[in-house]
């Protein structure tokens, strides 16, 4: 270890001596290295050291060899101090100097962003990489932007050993003409040691994270750290659909899909929506079943084609209906505030109606319209009754409500209401609890005399 402090100790002593010549004569390497230092930024740094880290890793005797015969070829043109620091300069201009804004390399996320002065910079063999030619003006390309933004991420971690890039070919038009682009977005695949047009892989799989980060894997041998998300929607099994669909308390709706079904796939971030607006829902479920893996189940109920989706009614008879509807959030939302008796809107919040009871509205009504605190007594003890009897959160509310009422006024009402809308607004409580408080706004809006009750079906 003192050999080699020795060694780092007189290499920096030769390199302070040679900026002290340098300045002495009136030049400006440090001036010019403290300039270059300023201009560079984090993705700069993170690629020259992943190149350098992926040089250092592939080092072998015959190149090392090369690059000590390189060192001694640079020396014999030194014979002075004036001719180190004449080369020192060439160097500090030229090599540190090529990184201008046009040539740096930058990121966006952990995608790295390509132009025509830096693309053979990092598609310089030494690495694979799976490159996108897009256009901004493109809508499928618009489409793939947060999926690919999501791949770059599942490989961020091995940035060294295989790069996800991308490069606008509608400003750069020479690099789209040169590998060949005719359409946007097009994913090119240039595996390690490949640069030339002819060697490079057209990327013809799907385009969801799934299939592009398996492709990569499966290219490079490098493993991807994808994110787990968390997913609303029931997963259905040969062993579990019995149990699940065909209780009778319960209403579900059933994807029978494919895995490598195109319409499948663009459905699901939709169906995943769907699945976290009714999370809070426990009488209507959303579901889905792999019916290529599971056929006895896709034979059963006659699935010719996917997706197929289904909609299984509480009750004894389980009797399927087939989903013919707009395949959009709000169309499936339409569908299932109409077959379960719900009143959620798209983006999982709950409409105005949600909780309310017919005959606590009637009570709620009259019991806001009377001046007489004996009148207001007695409709709040039926009130109370009726609560009782029907046994849920929101039935009980009414008589609360109006007890509260009895003893902080009528003002209760309105300070109340403006509190809870604050709190559903806020997005800081779980999503169960923002339901509990936007049912108690609705039943606090039929303590109005002007009011109108909700109708008995839509209990």
């Amino acid at each position: 270890m003192a050999f080699f402090r020795n060694i780092f100790l007189f290499l920096l002593l030769i390199n302070a001596a040679l900026l002290g010549y340098d300045h002495y004569k009136g030049g400006d390497i440090a001036l010019t290295l403290i300039d270059n230092a300023k201009r560079l930024d984090v993705p700069t740094i993170q690629h020259h050291f992943q190149t350098t880290w992926s040089s250092i890793k592939s080092t072998t005797p015959e190149k090392l060899a090369d690059q000590v015969t390189s060192v001694f070829d640079q020396l014999k043109g030194i014979n002075s101090v004036s001719d180190a620091v004449d080369q020192l300069r060439a160097k500090v201009s030229g090599t540190l100097g090529s990184s201008s804004a046009g040539s740096a390399v930058k990121l966006e996320g952990n995608v790295f962003v390509l132009t025509n002065q830096n693309f053979d910079t990092v598609i310089d063999g030494s690495r694979p990489a799976l490159v996108e030619f897009y256009a901004p003006w493109c809508g499928h390309c618009k489409k793939l932007a947060p999926i690919y933004e999501e791949l770059g991420e599942a490989f961020a971690s091995q940035q060294d050993q295989v790069v996800i890039a991308k490069v606008d070919a509608d400003e750069h038009r020479d690099l789209g003409a040169r590998f060949g682009v005719q359409g946007f977005p097009t994913l090119k695949w240039f595996p390690k040691g490949v640069t030339n047009a002819e060697d490079v892989e057209d990327y013809r799989g799907g385009r969801d994270l799934d299939s592009l980060s398996k492709f990569v894997r499966e290219k490079s041998g490098v493993r991807p750290r994808i994110k787990s998300t968390k997913s609303d929607v029931v997963v259905l099994t040969a062993k579990n659909f019995d149990s699940i669909v065909k209780d009778p308390k319960a209403n579900v709706l059933v994807e029978f899909y494919a895995p490598w079904c195109g319409h499948c796939k663009n459905l699901a971030p939709i169906y995943e929506k769907v699945a976290t607006a009714f999370a809070n829902e426990p009488s209507c479920k959303v579901a889905k079943i792999d019916a290529d893996s599971e056929r006895a189940i896709g034979t059963e109920y006659d699935i010719s084609g996917f997706p197929t989706i289904k909609f299984f009614p509480a009750g004894e008879n389980k009797e399927p209906i087939v989903y013919e509807g707009a395949r959009s959030e709000a169309g499936f939302i339409e569908f299932l505030n109409k077959q379960c008796g719900t009143h959620r809107l798209v983006g999982g919040g709950l409409g105005e109606k949600a909780g309310r009871i017919a005959a606590l509205d009637d009570l709620a009504i009259k019991f806001a319209a009377a001046t007489d605190k004996a009148v207001r007594e007695k409709i709040q003890k039926e009130a109370a009754a009726i609560a009782g009897e029907l046994g849920t959160r929101p039935a009980k509310f009414y008589a609360v409500a109006m007890n509260k009422v009895l003893e902080k006024g009528d003002d209760f009402i309105k300070s109340e209401s403006s509190r809870l809308d604050k709190v559903v607004k806020s997005n800081t409580v779980a999503s169960n609890k923002i339901d509990d408080f936007a049912i108690r706004k609705n039943i606090l809006g039929a303590f109005n005399k002007k009011a109108t009750p909700v109708a008995k079906d839509e209990l």
